[in-house]
This record gives structure tokens, C-alpha cells and sequence, in this order.
């Protein structure tokens, strides 16, 4: 199983136009084969910072994952609504 953590630090004024983006993101992602689980959530104490955790049954489910137009979509947008960079790690259990 493969689990990413991926964290994303809005800008305040772009933060619907943000959640907007997110939306068919999360919609696409859960309807894909592999994946077990993908959410998108904000920190409690940091307000307008996000976090995706997501989960796939192998890496080749993480490939498809990357490879469709909602995920593609969105990474190619996402930047100009973030104050930093994202901070995404990849875990992998063996």
C-alpha cells in the first residue's frame, strides 16, 4: 500500500477559488481503481492549510492517479493559490 501526505498552504484571498480547484480532485480521485482512500482536509490550528491523505492499493494505482485529467488539472493550477511550495511525502508500506 502506498500513503501520501500531501500538505498545501493557501493564500487567504484565493482560498475559495482554492477549494473550488479541490473539488473534482477529490470527486475523480475516489472513483478510481486503486485507490483506497483520498480526503482533503484543513488544520484545526492553522486555518488555510490543507491536507490531502490518500491511499492506493500499489504504485502502479499512484501512476494512474497522476496520469488523469482532475489530478493533472489541478497541479497545473494549485500554485497560484499556495503561499509555499507543497510539502508531499510518500509512504510505502512493504
Amino acid at each position: 500500500m502506498v500513503t501520501i501526505n500531501a500538505i498545501m498552504k493557501v493564500d487567504p484571498s484565493k482560498r475559495e477559488q482554492y477549494l473550488a480547484l479541490v473539488e473534482p480532485l477529490v470527486l475523480g480521485a475516489n472513483k478510481e481503481e486503486g485507490s483506497l482512500y483520498y480526503e482533503h482536509f484543513e488544520r484545526t490550528d492553522e486555518p488555510n492549510t490543507f491536507a490531502f491523505i490518500e491511499q492506493y492499493e500499489n504504485e502502479e494505482a499512484v501512476e494512474v492517479h497522476n496520469n488523469t485529467e482532475h489530478f493533472k488539472n489541478f497541479f497545473k493550477e494549485v500554485t497560484q493559490y499556495l503561499i509555499t511550495k507543497p510539502d508531499i511525502n510518500v509512504l510505502q508500506t512493504k
